[in-house]
């Protein structure tokens, strides 16, 4: 009995969330916490590719306007490695046109997120997209 109450949880996913915004990367990572999650941050594209290369996340939050590399060149770049190729990936971004999601799902990206952004809507994204990883779809 004692083991099951000291035992380490296995189960808990990995969320990689990047942004250049520290105060956007603190209450996410708050939040993800808060809900089950284990929580990874980078504050750019070069960053994101080095973490998610080291680390294997389960998930990506992957912000799109940064500097030294966007998301959208991460994105790509992220699909291109064999080591990050099926790692899914969500947009979470202020822009909002359609240019942009059709890109972003074009680029490999399985959910699009505009800032500022429900939590809830947030959470049942995350879920999803990590069930469909599970699934291998």
């Amino acid at each position: 009995m004692l083991s099951k109450l000291f035992a380490k949880k296995t189960d808990i996913k990995r969320i990689l969330v990047v942004d250049d915004e520290p105060g956007q990367v603190m209450v996410v990572s708050k939040f993800l916490t808060h809900n089950g999650y284990e929580v990874i941050t980078a504050n750019d594209g070069l960053e994101c590719i080095a973490k998610a290369e080291n680390e294997l996340p389960d998930l990506i939050l992957l912000d799109n306007i940064m500097p030294n590399m966007d998301g959208q060149t991460a994105l790509g770049k992220l699909r291109a490695s064999e080591k990050t190729e099926c790692i899914p990936v969500i947009m979470v971004t202020a822009l909002s046109s359609e240019e942009n999601i059709a890109s972003a799902q074009k680029g490999g990206a399985v959910e699009y997120v505009v800032k500022p952004f429900d939590y809830t809507v947030l959470l049942e994204k995350i879920a999803k997209a990590l069930k469909s990883k599970r699934n291998g779809a």
